[in-house]
């Protein structure tokens, strides 16, 4: 990060926010003193005074700026700042205006950010909370109840936004309490009735990035009886009950969601992970040929196409699928590494039925050791491909050390120890426990 300095000569402003900081501090004041007072303490109308001035000390810049607004609009509202520090971060040129109370950030010109360098107090809204409650069981008859909803209104909408924010500063801890301090307003006497169907979600949503999984579910659960039947919440739902260690939940949440979304791509994904890592092989299958008809081309579904067939002994089948794989992207190192692992393998297999074989059927021997050297010879293009492409040390090592194998099995002493060379070039162990 680099940072540039430029000051400026502050001019004095009697307009905008700096205009109202004297009178809030001196609200503030009266207001400590009313509720210290025993018989003003006991008025309603002091503490939803109380709560209003709190939502002002709050707003009293986020009433006047937004992201996006020009510098030539900040500077009519706030003047010139005292200076200016240009700073680069990454990519980015920020120039940030520094106020005597306030930094506001621009980017191009405009304002991405601001935060309060010289707060009035520190934290305006759950004292704003807490006048309101107060107001509200003082406010016996009711007298207060609107005007109590259009500021109870007020507050969840600040607390929304200090709760997106948040999350996108991926501080989900306070995320989470700022929407859940939405939800809780929901439940005064004056808001009765109110339902905030998203609000629920998005305090799933930060609940589980903050580690909170059964409330995370409990949230979703709600909004889906609210009638927010967003698709990622089923993939959530999938991943808190995991956390949980409830696998039959996980389960069934993606059945469902796939059942209200057969079209998304990411419910099927998640399906199909959960059978590949249970090792049901047969419902994976099942699964990514529907994921396959709406992505035919997507190399990770082909790809898992030809493990699962590979496991399950159906080697042709994994071979057309690496195959396919090669085809859409001759890099792809994992297909050329299994596809030659598949052809070696079937070699050995044929190895191991000739040797199954009685003497008196030499010819059938022969034939296979034959056929078995056909599929040896077939590995090693792959194989050699996969050398070539290996993503990083131990790959480029697991495939010298298979290639040093296959040499060795279609006799071919030369490229053999071109290949010992080779491992010992890039630091490779040249010795197996196993007989090649």
């Amino acid at each position: 990060m680099s940072v540039f300095v430029v000051y400026v000569q502050a001019q004095e402003s009697t307009t905008g926010p700096i205009f109202n900081y004297k009178a809030l501090e001196r609200g503030l004041e009266k207001s400590n003193e009313a509720i210290e007072n025993p018989k003003k303490n006991k008025d309603p109308k002091t503490w939803f005074s109380r709560g209003e001035l709190m939502l002002d000390i709050y707003s009293v810049h986020n009433q006047y700026l937004r992201k996006g607004m020009p510098e030539n609009e900040l500077k009519i509202l706030f003047r010139d700042p005292e200076r200016i520090e240009t700073r680069t971060v990454g990519q980015q040129t920020l120039e940030d205006y520094i106020y005597e109370r306030i930094t506001v950030t621009l980017e191009n010109g405009k304002v991405v950010s601001w935060v309060e360098t010289k707060k009035i107090i520190d934290d305006p809204l759950p004292l704003a909370e807490e006048a309101f409650r107060k107001a509200i069981e003082l406010d016996t008859e009711g007298k207060l109840t609107d005007k109590i909803k259009e500021d109870l209104a007020k507050l969840k909408q600040y607390y929304e936004n200090e709760g997106i924010d948040a999350f996108n500063s991926k501080d989900y801890e306070a995320a989470y309490n700022d929407f859940n301090n939405v939800l809780k307003i929901n439940e005064l006497p004056p808001m009765k009735g109110t339902v905030d169907t998203l609000v629920y979600y998005s305090t799933g949503r930060a609940a589980k990035e903050a580690g909170k999984n059964q409330v995370a579910i409990d949230m979703f659960k709600k909004s889906l009886e609210l009638g927010y039947d967003e698709p990622f919440i089923y993939v959530f739902m999938n991943e808190s009950y995991k956390a949980l260690g409830d696998t039959t939940d996980a389960l069934s949440i993606l059945q469902k969601g796939f059942k209200e979304h057969p079209d998304n791509q990411s419910i099927l994904i998640e399906l199909i992970n959960f059978y590949l890592l249970r090792g049901e092989s047969k419902a994976a299958l099942e699964y990514l040929a529907l994921a396959r008809q709406d992505d035919p081309e997507n190399i990770s579904f082909i790809f898992a196409e030809g493990t699962i067939y590979d496991k399950l002994g159906r080697s042709d089948d994994a071979i057309k699928a690496y195959k396919e794989c090669i085809d859409l992207d001759p890099t792809y190192f994992n297909a050329q590494f299994n596809l030659g692992v598949v052809y070696y393998n079937k070699a050995v297999k044929l190895i191991e039925d000739a040797v199954q074989l009685p003497t008196s059927k030499q010819k059938e021997y022969d034939a296979m050791l034959d056929s078995a050297s056909v599929e040896f010879n077939k590995a090693i293009p792959y194989m050699v491909t996969a050398k070539d492409i290996a993503p990083d040390d131990a790959s480029k090592c697991e495939v010298l050390g298979t290639l040093k194998t296959l040499y060795y099995r279609v006799k071919d002493d030369a490229k053999r120890q071109e290949t010992i060379d080779e491992m010992t070039m890039n630091g490779c162990p040249t010795s197996s426990s196993k007989q090649e």
